[in-house]
């Protein structure tokens, strides 16, 4: 097993046992530092000592305080679609973790093309590029100068910026901070990097302008009110204005096959065994939606976030595949930037988009009111 894998099934609670408990216990007081750090960080940018870098836009952020998967990137792609069906020109930046690339900005897509590969970009950001037509993508660690080279790619009027994974980002002013909170686990392990998940301490919510609950459709009975009280976000309440809590789900759009792109109805889920096969950061969470949409079986294989996949993968997913007889091969759009061109395993691949059930109308609304009253 690589190193990196074993710590996060450790860090996650996935890991259980002494050992496991033991190593947890190593890594505390490097937690304690940890947050030690981040309160003393941002208090020196809330204080104005640590000053921010603007852009000549109105900028959109959509982050998370839990490290893994919370809906960011769904999100990201729900507001640009959205947005450009209101008529605005729309940019995304990311740091393009996993790419390899020694370019600082590489620009992934310039709104009518395809530019980067998928090693300078990264699976996020190839998966956005062409989600989105139209969309402007552009990866770097240094968000500030990618936004210019996206101000720069506009001919007149500057368009609308959105930092995926943005809220730790604080170096870059923003005109609205989203963070994506999934319900089914809000608050992650509930233990600061490096011992747990949380990349900044609950507290930080109130700093958020939106809080969007994702995967409602999954969420545990634990996380719920009572019918009196009217379901979920009772425990965000206690941090955050209810006003500012919105809700959302998953919703399978399509199942395709991965090399020739060949649409599949979503309806041949229901009654099969399946292999879900994932390197993302809540791959419980996609196992469960395949579940959700009839699938008599679903057995689990999981891989780090943003793995590479190798031949010897695709030789253990084929054995794994005989061994509970599944009928389907299912990943997700993220993992399928990384699974094409291997030959001899049949993926099929599940769409999936963002559906806001809760106020989309007021969300929406906050997206115009952020983007007509931007100081840019």
């Amino acid at each position: 097993m690589q190193i990196n894998t074993f710590l996060d099934s450790i860090i996650t609670g996935r890991r259980k046992g002494l050992t496991s408990a033991a190593i947890r216990g190593l890594l505390t007081p490097l937690s304690w530092l940890y947050s030690v750090a981040v309160k003393v960080r941002n208090e020196l940018y809330g204080s104005g000592i640590l000053p921010m870098k603007c852009l000549p836009c109105p900028v959109i952020s959509v982050g998370n305080i839990v490290a893994g998967g919370t809906g960011k990137t769904p999100t990201a792609i729900w507001i640009a679609s959205h947005l450009q069906a209101e008529g605005y020109r729309v940019a995304i930046l990311l740091r393009g973790y996993h790419r390899q690339s020694r370019t600082a900005t590489t620009v992934v897509s310039d709104g009518n093309q395809i530019c980067g590969s998928i090693e300078e970009s990264g699976d996020e950001a190839m998966m956005i590029a062409r989600t989105v037509p139209g969309c402007i993508v552009i990866v770097g660690k240094d968000r500030h100068a990618a936004g210019y080279a996206a101000v720069r790619m506009w001919d007149e009027s500057p368009g609308i910026l959105i930092l995926d994974d943005g809220f730790q980002h604080r170096r870059l002013k923003r005109d609205l901070d989203i963070v994506t909170v999934d319900s089914t686990q809000p608050f992650g392990t509930g233990t600061l990097l490096p011992a747990g998940t949380l990349r900044e301490p609950r507290s930080a919510l109130k700093r958020a302008d939106i809080v969007l609950l994702t995967r409602t459709q999954q969420e545990p009975p634990t996380f719920q009110r009572t019918k009196s009280s009217g379901p979920r976000s009772s425990v965000l309440e206690r941090i955050v204005d209810k006003h500012k809590i919105y809700e959302s789900r998953h919703c399978p759009t399509r199942l395709y096959e991965l090399e020739s792109k060949h649409l599949a109805p979503l309806d041949r889920l229901c009654g099969a065994c399946v292999l879900a096969v994932c390197g993302i950061g809540a791959p419980s969470a996609f196992a469960e939606t395949i579940r959700q949409h009839g699938a008599k079986q679903v057995t689990l294989f999981a891989f780090p976030d943003h793995h590479r996949y190798r031949s010897e993968d695709l030789r253990q997913i084929r054995t794994r595949s005989e061994e509970i007889g599944a009928n389907l091969i299912v990943t997700t759009e993220k993992d399928a930037q990384r699974l094409t061109g291997f030959e001899g395993l049949q993926f099929f691949v599940l769409a999936v988009t963002l559906e806001i059930t809760k106020n989309q109308m007021g969300f929406s609304q906050q997206l115009m009111r952020t983007i007509r009253l931007s100081p840019s």
